[in-house]
């Protein structure tokens, strides 16, 4: 064996010696570079690890600069004038003065002087993984054949060693992954909500890459997605992400193929996932650029079947929680109907015979008889009331439910939640076609109560019979002096008139004002 063969040993084993089955691939790559300069005698010597558009660097390991030095250039090269010619042209470059090479774009400010030149592209399993540079040469005047000889071959042991390292860290990824899978399916059935079930599954993604953020999108129209969840580093918006993929992400849902894209820092891997039996949205997954270097493209089969079983698990969830749903509207709908047909029927026979009896009774009696009637009465309207609300309807029609929503609403308004009272079949009587009208009589009268009646309560009272709704807005505020008739007042007025109601703004005693919007219910054409 030759001293130049020895000395590249040497050089490789001192680039590995640390090497074990844990260590982060970074810190081979010091290594690697550390030796290359000791072989060549080189004062600075650097690896750039080629992203995977093979266009630019995606990491960038440097020797022999001070900290300072370090600072003082900013940011890392990415791959543009020498360094980028040898990411176009993979083959051994020596050169005297590398800035008189014609691909050569001079300096930035604070970069230490550099003549002499030699660079090497590492392969790894026969593909450029990275060149290794090497600037100015200590031990002689420049870099020689000898010199270019010996680094090649220790790029070729590096790069054997770097496929080494690779397979264990590929190892290592692989069982983060399994066990991330594993677990995830009980994450997800132990979350509460939809949301809760989908974090699970973004979370157990992150852990297992060791990523920066993982995203759930969903298409929100032809071009544009939308994010449902999001977990992981906050400092950068999720939607920021998405503008940066959106060309790959576009590729990956009409493909329906998990893709790898560059980031300004890092890169990202986009896979399908389903969440739920009828969306189909996608995994973001972003990683650092140390990270990165590991070629994280290698780990799409492993992300794959991830995503793979957490739609399952997703779909399931969701399942689950359908059923749920309809095992309570269908046990609300039996104690609507238990309350109807036995508690209301006994509460009507029971007043039936306190009527019976205060026919016959001396009025001091009848009179307490009467009141006792009068309370199983109100019982018998709260229970129907309850009745209705247990029952389901259609939210998407329901005017009841829009009511709510126009109260949760005006809750975060006023500060407070207003006091709702619906009696009679409201859903029932009340035409689709009126429904604008009632929810602008409500909006108007909460609005009115929260800028203009600094009141501390608001009622809500909507009664319904066959032949006429009536809708109240109650408050305890400064009075209907503060009511401007000429505004919004009128429109009410001009709506009940339009359908053969009334509008009244009284006081409301001791203190507030009293809205009253009256309309008549199924009107025969012709009728005023």
């Amino acid at each position: 064996m030759d001293k130049t063969s020895a000395e590249v040993q040497d050089a490789i084993l001192q680039a590995v010696s640390g090497f074990s089955s844990d260590f982060d691939l970074r810190d081979l790559l010091v290594g690697v570079v550390r030796a290359a300069c000791t072989l060549s005698g080189a004062r600075y010597g650097a690896l750039g690890v080629i992203g995977h558009s093979r266009r630019h660097l995606v990491e960038f390991v440097a020797e022999g600069m001070s900290p300072a030095e370090r600072e003082r250039i900013g940011h890392l090269p990415t791959g543009h004038g020498l360094l980028g010619h040898l990411i176009d042209h993979p083959e051994p470059l020596r050169a005297e003065d590398l800035t008189t090479h014609p691909a050569s774009t001079g300096f930035p400010p604070g970069h230490p002087p550099m003549t002499t030149f030699l660079g090497v592209p590492v392969r790894v399993r026969g593909r450029v993984f990275g060149n290794l540079y090497l600037t100015e040469k200590s031990t002689g005047p420049v870099f020689t054949p000898q010199d270019e000889k010996a680094v090649i071959a220790m790029a070729a042991l590096a790069g054997l060693a770097i496929e080494h390292a690779n397979l264990l860290v590929m190892a290592e990824r692989r069982a983060r992954w399994l066990e991330a899978t594993a677990t995830m399916s009980s994450d997800v059935v132990r979350a509460e909500r939809p949301l809760e079930a989908l974090e699970a599954v973004l979370r157990g993604a992150l852990d297992a890459a060791d990523g920066t953020a993982c995203i759930a999108i969903t298409p929100a129209d032809s071009d544009r997605f939308g994010v449902l969840a999001a977990v992981g580093d906050r400092s950068i918006d999720p939607a920021e992400t998405l503008k940066a993929l959106h060309p790959a992400l576009m590729l990956a849902m009409a493909t329906n193929t998990t893709r790898s894209s560059d980031l300004p820092v890092g890169g990202a891997i986009m896979t399908r996932l389903a969440l739920d039996p009828l969306t189909r949205g996608a995994l973001v997954l972003t990683v650092p650029p140390r990270r990165y270097v590991e070629n994280l493209a290698e780990d799409f089969d492993l992300i794959e079947n991830y995503a793979s079983q957490a739609s399952l698990a997703l779909e399931r969830h969701h399942t689950r929680a359908v059923q749920e749903q309809l095992a309570v509207l269908a046990e609300r709908n039996r104690i609507a109907r238990d309350l109807h047909d036995v508690v209301i029927q006994r509460l009507f026979a029971l007043g039936l015979q306190l009527k019976a009896l205060a026919a016959h009774a001396d009025p001091t009696s009848r009179t307490s008889l009467h009141t006792v009637i009068d309370d199983l009465d109100a019982t018998i309207g709260e229970i129907r009331r309850s009745i209705i609300d247990l029952r389901p309807t259609t939210r998407l029609h329901s005017l009841r439910s829009k009511i709510r929503a126009l109260v949760t609403e005006y809750s975060h308004v006023l500060g407070y939640t207003p006091s709702l009272t619906i009696t009679g079949p409201l859903d029932t009587l009340v035409d689709p076609a009126l429904h604008h009208h009632v929810l602008a009589v409500l909006r108007e009268g909460l609005s009115n109560s929260a800028r203009h009646a600094a009141a501390d309560r608001v009622w809500l009272n909507l009664d319904v019979t066959t032949a006429e709704l009536t809708c109240t807005v109650t408050d305890d505020g400064t009075g209907m002096d503060q009511f401007d008739i000429r505004s919004g007042l009128r429109n009410l007025a001009e709506r009940a008139a339009e359908l053969g109601g009334t509008l009244e703004v009284t006081d409301h005693a001791p203190r507030g004002c009293r809205l009253a919007w009256q309309i008549p219910l199924n009107r025969r054409d012709g009728e005023p």
